[in-house]
């Protein structure tokens, strides 16, 4: 369960194609801090399995799709406890969910670009402590025909991390919150987890298969606080085009942050659609 992007084509080229769903999507880091639990570190990928992930409604439009999700704080102590990384603990009864939401802008025909809006709303009794929210992506540039030749890049003064081959075609992506670290490495040595909980600040610079990663921190978030920011993905036949259209969607999306808002605080948004209960019951592995 959880949210990843399967597939994008800039023109008709590919930028990505059959890439891992762990690197197709945001990742959060945490610490919990709670009186009955101490300090948990906690690392989330995009896609984890129910129930740690539940789904509570999803719509889906012709320009808009909207996903709400709850993570589940009790069932992932559970899965630490089951994977003796954990003391077993007794749970209160405490406020145990965070809940997020996305809306996918969909512009198929009529911008170079996808935005995407991430709320998260801590509606737990706990501390989210160093919070991070991290976006990363496995480009394949041109598909299999050059998933494997791809170099990387960062500029610092536009904020956009990007990818590109000897074509001269290239993806990137860029977020409304400036982000603090960045980072482009080998896909299959990418290790983020409990012993690191920040990106490198370097690019890797050779061609091969590689993905890009941006890190933005938020410090603490508090219970009842929210998180937001929006995510620019595009693609171009040099570099000039796609900052141009990374630029041109952080201008557009910034249009419909009142929107967006005005949808997660209605109620519709926040009903708990009676058919996903028995999937959100259920431990699945392989989730999309």
């Amino acid at each position: 369960m959880g949210f990843s992007v399967k597939e994008m084509i800039y023109g008709d080229k590919y930028l990505l194609y059959l890439t891992d769903q762990e690197y197709a999507g945001p990742w959060f880091s945490f610490k919990l801090k709670g009186k009955s639990i101490g300090s948990v570190p906690v690392v989330l990928k995009n896609i984890e399995p129910t129930p740690i992930y539940q789904l509570i409604n999803s719509r889906k439009g012709t320009k808009i799709d909207r996903i709400t999700l709850d993570f589940d704080i009790r069932e992932y102590l559970k899965k630490l406890i089951r994977q003796k990384k954990l003391s077993p603990i007794e749970f209160k009864d405490e406020r145990h969910k965070i809940r997020m939401y996305i809306d996918v802008f969909l512009r198929r025909g009529q911008a170079p670009y996808m935005n995407t809006f991430f709320t998260l709303k801590n509606n737990s009794d706990f501390d989210l402590i160093d919070f991070s929210m991290f976006f990363i992506f496995d480009f394949d540039i041109n598909g299999l025909e050059g998933f494997d030749k791809d170099l990387g890049g960062y500029d610092e003064e536009e904020d956009i991390i990007y990818q590109y081959d000897a074509t001269e075609l290239f993806a990137g992506f860029s977020t409304l919150s400036k982000s603090t670290h960045y980072e482009s490495s080998p896909t299959r040595s990418f290790d983020l987890g409990e012993k690191r909980l920040n990106l490198s600040n370097t690019i890797h610079n050779k061609p091969g298969e590689i993905l890009s990663a941006l890190q933005i921190e938020f410090k603490t978030l508090e219970p009842n606080h929210s998180f937001q920011t929006a995510l620019t993905i595009s693609g171009g036949y040099n570099k000039k085009e796609l900052f141009e259209n990374i630029n041109e969607g952080k201008r557009d999306a910034i249009k419909y942050l009142s929107q967006v808002n005005r949808s997660i605080k209605s109620e519709q948004r926040n009903i708990q659609e009676a058919s996903f209960i028995k999937i959100n019951q259920q431990e699945s592995k392989d989730c999309n």
